[in-house]
């Protein structure tokens, strides 16, 4: 035992020493004079350079953070609720009398829930850039300011809102606000010191520190698709969405928007919107409210290897339009379901497309109006279509960043934590089935539904017949369903991934 504390008292001894030369004040003196090796120049040069960081870093969060704002979004909505206390009594009376069926009158009661998240002021006069999903649907927006270490409030006005780039731009009246500079983006590599600031939490004027740890072409978050998103390892958590992500000049070169996290909170990885992607839309938001954007009306998919084959191309190239919209330009121009488009011409340039993405960022990158010549390939023959585009719909901005997913029928069911629903058209192209199939799709699996049973089903599959009986709509599947004993035993006949099987269950 003696011997432990003797080594223990040796190891701290050793370490005291350690951070006495290190910290430049020795406090044991010789009559020599201290060498001046490389080691010892190194050292000291690399000491100095962390200071000197370390006040840089110091010195940008200073300027940057009274322009960072804690915004708090205010969410109205009403709840229907029956009321059978409050009706006339008169017609009460000759309800009774007549036999008439008392019918519950409507009220409707209103909520208020709240949201947030953060922003930075880029203007002296109150302009204030944020995500679009931090404002989106409030009704009412208030906005704190930190000014010489007190919060001063503020009403927020939208003045602008973009759902496909998740951007938006509110506005506070003030004067000689603080602001920040925005910066470019496109020089911005990967290793580089980044400065996050935001209200993680509520908790105002948070700042992270750590580096650019990737460029990511796309990622998919929450069922939104983003594009160009700059990674870093800087702690990122819920309300940080809409602050700024900044380099060591104190330029903003993104905007916090999401977090990849498995347990809720930060684990290592956020995503920011680069600011150029900003910087191109900022006036046209401010000035309009909103990004107008060309648009085809076209649903496609990229063209691999079996594709390609069977349409008889000489090599993987283009994409393959899977359904042309009604009373779209697609449609007008001439454009048929099966035609592969291969490049589009604009304003004299003339662009390849070789993935849905591309094909898309070309569109969207052309207003209204435009002419556009789109080179396709028809049943094996090369052919120029010209189309005038229309204007990219609001309603499908919002859904132009999500994983493209069939739309619904709204005539739904639901039993044993599956939520069914008719087979449309548009499930039925996506999912490439006969013409002729007819049935009901499974829409959505609850898990945590108190009723759930593990059917064997998936979502997205599609049921023909419950027990050998035709199950074409979902009358009919409630109709068949209500003879069902899982007990005994049920067998869906379906189609999955484009084969059809049948599956099996039986309550144990």
């Amino acid at each position: 035992m003696k011997k432990e504390i003797m080594k223990l008292i040796l190891i701290i001894a050793v370490l005291s020493l350690g951070i006495i030369f290190i910290s430049g004040n020795p406090v044991i003196k010789t009559s020599q004079q201290p060498q001046t090796g490389i080691n010892n120049i190194s050292l000291t040069s690399n000491i100095q350079n962390i200071y000197s960081l370390q006040e840089q870093l110091v010195d940008v969060i200073a300027k940057i953070k009274p322009a960072v704002v804690s915004i708090t979004t205010v969410y109205t909505y009403e709840v229907e609720v029956p009321d059978f206390y409050f009706g006339d009594p008169f017609e009460d009376f000759f309800n009774e009398f007549f036999g008439y069926p008392k019918k519950p009158r409507q009220q409707y009661r209103q909520y208020k829930a709240e949201g947030g998240g953060s922003g930075f002021i880029i203007s002296p006069d109150g302009y204030i850039l944020t995500n679009e999903h931090v404002i989106r649907d409030a009704t009412e927006i208030k906005v704190y300011v930190n000014i010489d270490g007190q919060d001063k409030e503020y009403r927020g006005k939208v003045v602008g809102r973009d759902p496909k780039t998740d951007i938006a731009v509110v506005k506070i009246n003030g004067k000689n606000l603080p602001y920040v500079k925005l910066g470019d983006s496109d020089k911005i590599r990967i290793g580089e010191f980044v400065i996050a600031i935001g209200s993680p939490f509520g908790l105002e004027q948070t700042v992270t520190v750590g580096v650019i740890s990737a460029l990511r072409q796309r990622v998919r978050v929450e069922g939104r698709e983003y594009r160009n998103f700059i990674q870093t390892d800087a702690a990122i958590n819920r309300g940080n969405s809409g602050g700024p992500l900044c380099n060591l000049n104190g330029e903003v070169i993104g905007i916090n928007t999401a977090i990849y996290a498995p347990t809720g909170v930060f684990s290592g990885i956020g995503f920011a919107i680069p600011i150029n992607s900003a910087k191109e839309i900022l006036d046209t938001l401010i000035e309009k409210g909103k990004v107008s954007r060309g648009w085809l009306g076209v649903e496609i998919v990229a063209v691999d290897e079996a594709i390609a084959n069977q349409f008889g191309l000489p090599k993987k190239q283009g994409v393959l339009i899977n359904r042309v919209l009604k009373d779209t330009p697609a449609e007008k121009g001439g454009l048929k379901r099966g035609d592969i488009i291969i490049s589009v011409k604009a304003k004299g340039k003339t662009t390849e497309v070789n993935t849905p993405q591309e094909l898309q960022d070309v569109i969207f990158s052309l207003s209204p109006n435009e002419k556009v010549e789109l080179k396709i390939i028809r049943d094996g023959k090369e052919q120029i279509v010209n189309i005038k585009l229309g204007e990219l719909p609001e309603d499908i901005q919002k859904s132009s960043s999500q994983e493209e997913k069939p739309g619904f029928s709204v005539n739904k069911y639901s039993w044993l934590g599956h939520t069914f629903a008719d087979l449309t058209d548009e499930i039925k192209d996506k999912l490439r089935l006969p013409e002729d199939v007819e049935g009901v799709v499974v829409e959505k699996i609850e898990y945590d539904d108190k009723n759930y049973e593990d059917l064997g089903l998936n979502e997205m599959d599609v049921i023909v017949n419950i027990n050998r009986n035709k199950v074409r709509n979902i009358e009919e599947f409630k109709n068949v369903i209500k003879k069902v004993d899982i007990k005994k035993g049920v067998v869906f006949d379906i189609y999955r991934n484009g084969l059809q099987m049948f599956i099996s269950y039986i309550k144990q």
